[in-house]
């Protein structure tokens, strides 16, 4: 979906979002569910360069890097087809007879992690030179009947993470790490059009084990420095 076709929301906080809903349901659990998608831009990039541009290691998602699929799941692991099975999550048992309100929120935080050195060498010699991490999200928060498995999706939100930092490891504890890239991020945007959920971003495997971590040499094949689990 174009940025033309979306609407801005509410100023949401990167690291939550929470929607409150009236409804009537009849049985009905209802429950945010989010997978990484597909975008014209290669993302999610999680990208570190060591000594020179042309070399650097990479956390990959093979099959989306490929365009075998359209998204991912972002779920916890174990709580498929949503995010989370605690904030996340609200169960309500009916028929009922009067407007509820619920509220549901999820929690997202990046904790990526870079090597100083080469990860294919022995060598413990700090040559890391930039990190560059951009990923994209979609969130859907869905209500589905415990019965049937009929899933609605109420709201569709997308949001963006872009990390840009140069590195000195030669320089003093403090001083070694630059921010060169936007100081702010994009709030997450609720869009105006609800987006369908491709299927595989329902079931395994997650993101977290779909990745690959990559070294890309300046020159030779890329190798694989650590499988998918």
């Amino acid at each position: 979906m174009s940025d033309q076709m979306d609407s801005p929301g509410p100023q949401l906080t990167v690291t939550q979002t929470t929607q409150l809903l009236d409804f009537v349901s009849t049985g009905s659990r209802f429950n945010m569910t989010r997978s990484t998608p597909h975008a014209s831009l290669p993302r999610p990039v999680f990208l570190q360069l060591l000594g020179t541009l042309l070399s650097g290691s990479s956390w990959e998602l093979p099959d989306l890097r490929e365009g075998r699929v359209k998204a991912i799941s972002d779920s916890d692991g174990v709580s498929y087809p949503w995010y989370g099975n605690t904030t996340e999550t609200v169960t309500l048992v009916g028929p009922t007879n009067k407007i509820s309100r619920f509220s549901v929120s999820m929690n997202d935080n990046f904790y990526p992690s870079v090597t100083w050195a080469v990860p294919v060498s022995d060598s413990n010699v700090p040559l890391l030179t930039r990190i560059k991490r951009d990923q994209s999200f979609t969130t859907w928060l869905v209500a589905m009947n415990t019965t049937t498995k009929e899933k609605i999706i109420l709201q569709t939100i997308k949001w963006r993470m872009r990390v840009d930092i140069e590195v000195d490891p030669l320089q003093l504890l403090g001083q070694r790490a630059r921010l060169v890239g936007r100081t702010q991020q994009e709030q997450p945007r609720i869009l105006s059009r609800m987006e369908p959920i491709p299927p595989n971003a329902l079931v395994k495997p997650n993101a977290n084990d779909a990745q690959v971590l990559m070294w890309r040499p300046k020159r030779g094949p890329p190798l694989v420095v650590i499988p998918p689990k």
